[in-house]
């Protein structure tokens, strides 16, 4: 189903094959099993329940079908209980009575010893007996239990048979309370018993393994959308610009994780401005009063020095040492003449030298100068440069700052410089150191409303930070919840189809059983199915009223519901994986009618032909439907004495055991004459008419015939005689004297019953007593 259903995808297929690998793996624990081929070869009793001195009960470890019978109180339920015990450590009887079971265990007229031995063979390994001991006044609980193999030692407990499993799985033993509970557990009880035989516990183990992840999964994803929501509602409360950014990235079907980080560290887009532009004025950066001061002072030093300089001189003697440099160099081309300027003067050598001279002084004159008017020039342009550091701060939107129209108006006072130098300087001085105290009072602002803002955001940015890293766990497993999603529904959506597939085998080998159960029922067994599943878990029994649909168990009586649930029972006994083959009832037919006690007997006798079939009842209804219906069977009986003597012998026919005790009686010589009379002839007439009933009824059921209609038709005839017509002829009415005078012993045998009852009794003989065997021998050939 699952590798051929092309709806589930992959990722979702995969989860379910792994789910199943684990809880194989993990339910996989029955290694140490034995599911060996076992029967059981005997029972063995001493000091328990109705039984005192050691009984024991010996069966035939092979399939067929043994009925132990016994009245109520002979013993015959404390063998099946032994068994149970040995079994299970308990007994389902004793569930509910736990006070009155721990006080009445013990035997009342031989307590001790107090033992269980149950023998048992299985294939391959051979005989092993467990064993249940109790020390003198020990309680119920405080057993100890051991197995034995012949020649072994004993070895505490029975898990060494490895039984543990196969117990739970498919108990063989099952009583009459249990029996008429099985519905009473609850609509879970049946369900789990049948999961449980089908290996469907692995299923309901691969929903709830499913079920887990996926509340793992859904849980990492509830925390983070919880988280979510709660970020939310504290983003609607703030003002923040920030809030509402984020609201719109966490409202988005897949949330960008970087984007929201991003606003939450503040690295957001340009769009989120106010932070960052309080943030920059707060660290808005200014000259310093040392280089205003530094400045202003070289400012002022380059004016002085270039004022003392003197800017006439510097031309003059800029022009004359011109001049001179060109007579030097007519000097340099023409030699010694007179002056061509002048005519007085003579241009030679000590001319020449004098005029070096006054030119080197006034070049160094001209060079300190140009020096000083470097200076000022440079100095002025770090003046001019110093106050185009400072400028002007823009507007926040939505955010007063008071003290910036007084920085920028600092800023604006600073940009109008002064032509003069000396008084550039003083300006500087005056607005920059004014600019800066501006700005300081609009960082001081700044930072105050950045402190506010970001004193109620951080609680914000902590919890969507928080947020984060779930989310992102979330993000992983998100993969992983629609696959185990998509599993879970799978799983849960086919489980009821593969469940009932798994059933049906059973569910058709239940309704065969109550098929032939339900003799005379009007109630038909439909369809049997699981439906449900954890507590609404329940199996579903169809069925109908005369052709009407409805619920089968609503409409039955109890003897009815026992059949079911005998019918329930049986597969899940009888299962093949089973290591069990054998099968214990104690008291199966107690609420029965003869009707479906009929059926109950070609139940049993079906499953005989596999099984080792052991039934406990507590009259002889069953074993005389045996004899009746010729079914092959071992009957044997348990018969109680005084003191709680219990033994097993093989179970006579009813009519068979009337002709012992009429030879006894007729043997007797203690027995009066009188009480002879009276009494012979009552038993010769009830084994004539047991041994006609067993006839009849034999030749009905091999006729296919009612049982009711033939229970009912015995019941209406009240003659003997007329009993032996309905043995023999099949008609109460018959003539049956062609019978009776066909062997001269068994008119004989009829004149002495009937003499009894008209009062006409004479002694009886052995040779009568013989008459009355005979006869009842040729009515049971008639079967």
């Amino acid at each position: 189903m699952l590798a051929d259903d092309e709806k589930l995808n992959d990722a979702a297929r995969a989860v379910v094959f792994e789910a199943l690998s684990t809880v194989v793996d993990q339910t996989d624990g029955n290694s140490e099993t034995d599911w060996s081929p076992t029967f059981l070869t005997s029972i063995k009793v001493s000091g328990f329940r109705g039984i005192g001195s050691t009984a024991k009960l010996d069966l035939h470890p092979a399939p067929g079908l043994t009925v132990v019978s016994g009245r109520n109180g002979s013993g015959k339920s404390s063998f099946a209980e032994a068994l149970e015990l040995a079994l299970t450590g308990t007994s389902y009887r004793w569930k509910e009575k736990q006070a009155l079971w721990a006080e009445s265990w013990r035997n009342l007229h031989k307590p001790n010893p107090t033992a269980v031995r149950v023998g048992f063979t299985r294939e391959g390994s051979g005989p092993v007996v467990i064993g249940v001991d109790w020390k003198d006044e020990a309680e119920l609980a405080d057993c100890a239990m051991w197995t034995q193999a012949p020649g072994g030692e004993q070895a505490a407990g029975i898990e060494s048979l490895g039984w543990t499993y196969p117990l739970e799985l498919c108990r063989p033993v099952l009583s009459y309370e249990e029996l008429g509970r099985l519905f009473e557990g609850g609509p879970s009880k049946l369900y789990d018993a049948l999961a449980k035989l089908l290996g469907l516990e692995v299923l309901a183990e691969v929903e709830k393994k499913l079920a887990a992840d996926l509340k793992d999964a859904k849980a990492t994803r509830d925390t983070a959308d919880a988280a979510r929501k709660q970020v939310l509602a504290a983003l609607a409360d703030s003002e923040d610009e920030r809030a509402a950014g984020l609201v719109t990235l966490l409202k988005k079907h897949v949330r960008p994780i970087e984007e929201i980080l991003a606003v939450v560290t503040g690295s957001g887009t340009a769009e989120l401005g106010i932070i960052p532009a309080l943030r920059a004025l707060s660290k808005l950066e200014m000259v310093s009063v040392d280089d205003i001061s530094a400045c202003a002072t070289r400012l002022r030093a380059a004016t002085a020095g270039a004022e003392r300089a003197g800017e006439g001189i510097i031309s003059a003697a800029d022009k004359r040492v011109s001049v001179l440099k060109a007579a030097l160099d007519f000097h340099e081309d023409a030699g010694d003449v007179d002056c061509p300027v002048c005519g007085a003067g003579r241009l030679d050598s000590a001319w020449a030298q004098t005029v070096r001279a006054a030119i080197s002084d006034d070049e160094a004159a001209l060079a300190e100068y140009r020096s000083a008017a470097a200076e000022l020039k440079s100095a002025r342009s770090a003046a001019v440069a110093l106050a185009s550091e400072v400028r002007l701060v823009q507007t926040i939107p939505d955010v007063e700052l008071s003290t910036a129209d007084a920085f920028n108006a600092a800023v604006t006072a600073v940009s109008q410089l002064p032509a003069g130098d000396g008084e550039l300087a003083d300006h500087l001085e005056s607005t920059l150191i004014d600019a800066v105290g501006a700005a300081e009072l609009l960082q001081d602002e700044a930072a105050q409303q950045l402190a506010k803002l970001e004193g109620a955001w951080a609680p914000l940015a902590a919890q969507v930070a928080a947020w984060v890293p779930l989310e992102q766990e979330a993000c992983q497993l998100d993969s992983v919840l629609k696959s185990t999603t998509a599993a879970k529904r799978w799983v849960t959506d086919n489980g009821t189809e593969f469940r009932n597939m798994r059933l049906k085998p059973i569910a058709d080998q239940a309704r065969h059983i109550w098929s032939v159960l339900r003799q005379e029922s009007n109630v038909d067994l439909g369809d049997i199915t699981l439906a449900g599943t954890a507590t609404k878990r329940r199996v579903v029994l169809a069925g109908s009223v005369d052709g009407k649909p409805t619920q089968a168990l609503s409409v039955m009586s109890q003897g009815e519901q026992n059949a079911v649930a005998l019918a329930l029972f049986l597969p899940r006994a009888t299962a093949p994986r089973s290591p069990f083959r054998f099968i214990v009832l104690d008291d199966p037919i107690q609420a029965m009618d003869p009707a479906k006690i009929d059926g109950f007997v070609r139940v049993m006798s079906e499953i005989a032909k596999t099984h080792q079939v052991v039934v406990f009842s507590h009259d002889d209804r069953l074993a005389s439907v045996i004899r009746e219906t010729g079914v092959d069977a071992r009957l044997v009986e348990v018969v109680r004495s005084t003191r709680s003597q219990v033994k097993t012998c093989p179970n006579m026919n009813p009519a068979k055991r009337l002709v012992d005790d009429a030879l006894a009686v007729v043997r007797d010589e203690d027995v009066p004459d009188d009480v002879q009379r009276r009494v012979a002839p009552s038993l010769f007439r009830m084994a004539l008419e047991e041994a006609a009933k067993q006839a009849y009824f034999a030749r009905q059921s091999l006729a296919g015939g009612s049982r009711v209609a033939a229970e009912d038709a015995w019941q209406l005839t009240k003659k003997t005689r007329n009993r032996l017509a309905l043995a023999v002829l099949g008609d109460a009415q018959a003539d049956v004297t062609g019978w009776l005078d066909a062997k001269p012993w068994r008119r004989r045998a009829l004149n002495v019953g009937n003499a009894g009852v008209h009062g006409a009794a004479h002694l009886i003989s052995k040779a009568d007593a013989t008459d009355l065997d005979r006869t009842v021998n040729d009515l049971l050939a008639r079967q």
